[in-house]
């Protein structure tokens, strides 16, 4: 068990998990060359997987391509493509 801190809780510190950041995203022919995080920008090195979600068509629809991506420093991100809107989020886990 980890020990009482004592820090108060900002609620603008909190986020839900898993929630999608925007990013931006460099891409050739659909599949992401670079992107920004922050201010600095990485080179993808090697997408090690990708795959794409289609879901509940009928309600609203959702059509998102997934890339696992290993950047030039190492790191290794999991991001979409929101097909429908077109942009670019990264899905921490």
């Amino acid at each position: 068990m980890v020990p009482d801190s004592g820090a108060t809780t900002r609620a603008h510190h909190v986020r839900p998990l898993n929630e999608p950041r925007p990013i931006t995203v460099a891409a050739d022919q659909g599949t992401p060359v670079s992107l920004t995080i922050g201010r600095h920008r990485h080179r993808v090195d090697q997408i090690q997987d990708a795959w794409i979600i289609e879901e509940e068509w009928w309600r609203q629809p959702i059509s998102r391509q997934y890339f696992a991506i290993l950047l030039d420093d190492g790191s290794f991100r999991t991001i979409y493509h929101d097909r429908v809107a077109d942009t670019w989020h990264a899905q921490d886990y």
